[in-house]
């Protein structure tokens, strides 16, 4: 006589025989490390003060966030960028400097939305084996990524302290959305540029 424990065991080993390692160096994936800094790029690009051509800019960042850390120390890099851009210089130091730009990090981050028309996965307890997990059952499945991204610039004289430019904050937005139904499905995706995708789908390819 076969138990209920054996059954469902069994029946979980047939629907269960496929098995996805996940695996990345360092901690974050690649596509966690896109999400942040494509949104930090798009808020970079926002930055327009108005100061004198020329100006000579320092950076503060000590009440942005760690730059020891990917996300700030990218974002910051961007920051620097997008001022070079608009034709200021960077000073090394405040002493060297005409202009301090202050900057801050009201968010930098990821929000995650999965919707699901099916079986969600489930816990069974099986006696003498402990909790075991059924494989999820789709018919329709929606996962969201975005990333994004707040930064504010406050640009003040860097001998008197006097209030030079102030705008409001600058907003990065990115994606990543995977739809399927049964066994197809398709991606939305603002991480890269269409001939770097193409690239990096040909590189994947020639994998072994």
């Amino acid at each position: 006589m076969i138990r209920y424990p054996l059954l469902l065991l069994a029946i979980a080993v047939l629907l269960g025989g496929c098995t996805t390692l996940r695996e990345t160096e360092p901690g974050q994936t690649a596509r966690h490390q896109l999400l942040l800094s494509t949104a930090a790029d798009e808020a970079s690009q926002r930055i327009s003060p108005n100061l004198p051509a020329g100006t000579s800019v320092f950076v503060n960042t000590d009440h942005f966030g760690s730059s020891d850390d990917y996300q700030s120390s990218y974002a910051i890099g961007a920051i620097r960028a997008a001022i070079l851009k608009q034709g200021y210089n960077l000073a090394a130091s405040a002493d060297e400097a005409d202009t301090i730009a202050e900057v801050s990090s009201g968010a930098l981050s990821i929000d995650r939305r999965e919707r699901l028309l099916g079986v969600p996965s489930a816990s069974v307890p099986i006696p003498l084996a402990g909790p075991f997990k059924t494989p999820e059952i789709s018919f329709w499945k929606s996962k969201e990524r975005t990333g994004v991204a707040k930064f504010r610039l406050t640009f003040y004289d860097a001998e008197t302290g006097a209030l030079q430019d102030a705008s409001d904050p600058v907003y990065g937005f990115s994606h990543f959305d995977r739809s399927s139904i049964l066994f197809f499905g398709s991606t939305d995706s603002n991480l890269m540029p269409p001939e770097v995708e193409e690239r990096r789908e040909s590189n994947a390819g020639t994998q072994d």
